[in-house]
């Protein structure tokens, strides 16, 4: 007679060896990178994929000691310990080691039988309850506050153990994740894992293209949720042209017979003064970079950093056709001389030029400019005559929430940066029989 609860217990045993990892995630399941960012869209099974990788990293180390940590208490039961739960294999779980439904584990800890534990921690608990442990690794789903996340790392320091997070970012704070991720020389890695039919081989085709299309009436979160973005959009911003196909692609040529532009806002403060470079032509304006301010500032430290940020894409000052700064008086600093005149003759010098070789034009400030300025912006985006370069952080972000000086004045000077220097080759691209009343009328 065939044994039945043996067949069934046999099977549940053979789910992990038999879990194959979809194409789109397999690089994170063979990376054993130290830090791991899965910045994935919703349905792409980033949280299943990391269960399975930790389950074996359980098997597979005898006496190891982790961490998987959810959202909520309801979060790390439903899907952090049902997944675990759906991977280990029953015959290897420590004898009092339960899981239910309603409750997850027993005393929210998985035993196995070779000693390997791992705790369930969720994001509501107080930081001190994320304290105290040396862990060989922490699997954090989903963005936690920055307390946890800290000890996430804290908990792996004398082990030198791992940290995981796997995440969807939306309705969650992420400024402080983004900096630590994407800091220079930073130690982690990223797998940014968009949906599609490649990412998601359980659906079909027509489920992942019906959830796209309904995605598409949630434009606030549409590029989290389908594009595995950062960050999604203000829904009443200004620039409502502007969305994930005005981004240049890092990997395709640099645009040919094009000239080069930068714009400077000359803000007061640490993180207002910033200088935008673009690329212009017949064909459209491309914003390449930008270089913003993080503490206070003389004309020669702009000079330098303009001059850092041009050569980064390959180019000099010598070879920018157009500047446009900011009108701004430099005080006490100037004696009398205008912050332009300062930057442009140290600008020269940074470059090895000992006489004033070029100069910074006034921005156009007429009334009306500003509101018009950004109409044509928003225009050209609607029009794919606008990108971005994905390395302009500080511009995007504007892009994607400013509603307006009056109402975001810190988003604005990357704006305002990009105003100055595409108002006038954006104009020249305007239908040419357009008058001037309707060209004012632009969405």
């Amino acid at each position: 007679m065939v044994d039945i609860a043996r067949i069934a217990v046999t099977a549940q045993d053979r789910r992990l060896m038999l879990f194959q990892p979809s194409p789109s995630l397999l690089p994170f399941m063979e990376d054993e990178s130290p830090r791991i960012f899965v910045r994935a869209a919703n349905r792409t099974g980033k949280t299943k994929h990391a269960a399975a990788k930790l389950a074996k990293k359980m098997l597979a180390k005898p006496g190891g000691r982790y961490r998987a940590v959810g959202v909520s208490f309801q979060q790390s039961t439903s899907v952090v310990s049902r997944y675990l739960h759906e991977f280990l294999p029953p015959s290897q779980l420590a004898p009092t080691c339960r899981f239910s439904m309603e409750n997850g584990w027993t005393h929210q800890l998985i035993v196995l039988r070779n000693g390997s534990t791992c705790e369930i921690r969720s994001g509501d608990q107080r930081a001190i309850t994320h304290a105290g442990s040396d862990l060989d690794g922490v699997w954090l789903d989903e963005v936690q506050p920055p307390d946890i996340f800290v000890e996430a790392l804290t908990r792996t320091m004398s082990r030198n153990g791992w940290v995981w997070q796997t995440a969807t970012p939306i309705g969650r704070p992420v400024e402080y994740l983004r900096a630590v991720v994407e800091a220079e020389r930073s130690a982690w890695v990223q797998h940014v894992v968009p949906l599609s039919h490649e990412a998601c081989p359980w659906y079909s085709d027509d489920q992942v293209d019906a959830w796209i299309e309904e995605a598409r009436a949630f434009p606030d979160s549409y590029d989290q949720k389908i594009l595995g973005a950062w960050e999604g959009i203000t829904l009443e911003r200004t620039f409502t042209g502007f969305d994930s196909t005005c981004l240049i692609d890092p990997t395709t040529p640099s645009p040919t017979g094009i000239r080069l532009g930068v714009g400077i806002d000359h803000g007061e403060g640490v993180g207002r003064q910033v200088a935008v470079l673009v690329a212009y032509s017949q064909r459209g304006i491309w914003a390449l970079d930008e270089v913003v301010n993080t503490t206070s500032t003389t004309p020669t430290d702009d000079a330098r950093a303009i001059r850092t940020m041009l050569m980064r894409r390959g180019y000099d000052v010598h070879q920018v056709s157009r500047w446009v700064g900011d009108i701004n008086s430099a005080g006490k600093l100037g004696a009398g001389q205008k912050v332009n005149e300062l930057l442009a003759m140290a600008l020269a010098k940074e470059a090895g030029h000992h006489k004033l070789s070029f100069r910074i034009e006034k921005p156009n400030k007429v009334a009306g400019s500003v509101d018009w300025g950004e109409k044509l912006m928003n225009a050209s985006f609607l029009r794919h005559q606008l990108w971005v370069h994905p390395g302009c952080v500080s511009l995007i972000k504007a892009l994607r929430h400013s509603r307006g000086g009056a109402k975001d004045p810190d988003l604005q000077h990357p704006l305002d940066a990009l105003r100055y220097i595409s108002h006038q080759p954006l104009e020249l691209l305007q239908p040419r029989s357009a008058t001037t009343a309707q060209r004012y009328q632009l969405p």
